[in-house]
């Protein structure tokens, strides 16, 4: 993890680096550029009429990406509306995730008959600074970190970060209960590596754990300057 040349550098690579977080089921799109409102629906253009511009781009984007997840699953040109809690509303029988940062925005949907529950994140490495490690990392897991060389470091803590937004992402369309960073704990596999797993608990008693067992797995990649991380829920 020491150094960004053994990860794979392609812009193309992204959503085909991301699609491999996810089963098969999992319909994956990525963009590289950024949103334009010109490509919101009128009835979305609506929710982010005050908005400030960086925010429109990314609402416009990451719309672009679902909106053509969700054509190629068989549900062509439609509207994704936000709730009140600014969770996409999607179409009956579907479920997504959608995912923003400096350089990236990417969409993972699939039908709800396939995956009950799904969370992706994607973060530029390093964007969260040291002095903030403390409030993503749990005492464990920062001593992990603290044992890493220094240059590692930043790398870890982003993947960190990721994993359990993903996390959130995942537990919240089901739960609508809000999580702290502290609330949950991040196990990663072979750290070192620009891809492999990850297991998912809770430092607390939380919804989550009605719907899936948990420790739950969650799969991470490094590429280009981002780490993602993805979780999924199979249906039974």
């Amino acid at each position: 993890m020491s150094t960004q040349s053994q990860f794979p550098t392609k812009p193309e690579s992204s959503a085909r680096v991301i699609q491999g977080l996810f089963p098969q089921s999992v319909v994956v799109r990525e963009r590289r550029i950024a949103g334009d409102p010109k490509d919101l629906k009128p009835s979305e253009a609506v929710f982010v009429q005050k908005a400030v511009p960086k925010r429109v781009n990314e609402f416009a984007a990451g719309r672009v990406c679902a909106r053509s997840a969700l054509a190629e699953l068989g549900v062509p040109d439609v509207a994704l509306h936000p709730a009140g809690d600014r969770q996409p509303i999607w179409p009956i029988g579907f479920i997504g995730s959608i995912t923003h940062t400096t350089g990236l925005c990417a969409a993972a949907v699939a039908a709800r008959r396939d995956i009950i529950a799904l969370g992706l994140d994607s973060e530029v490495i390093g964007a969260p600074t040291p002095e903030i490690w403390p409030s993503i990392c749990g005492p464990e897991e920062l001593c992990r970190v603290e044992l890493l060389p220094v240059g590692e470091r930043p790398a870890a803590v982003t993947l960190l970060f990721a994993a359990k937004e993903a996390f959130y992402k995942c537990q919240y369309p089901l739960t609508g209960e809000w999580l702290d960073f502290h609330d949950l704990c991040i196990a990663v596999k072979d750290w070192g590596r620009a891809s492999g797993s990850f297991a998912a608990s809770a430092a607390r008693e939380i919804q989550f754990a009605r719907h899936a067992a948990l420790p739950i797995a969650g799969r991470y990649a490094f590429h280009e300057q981002f780490v993602s991380a993805g979780i999924c829920v199979p249906a039974a």
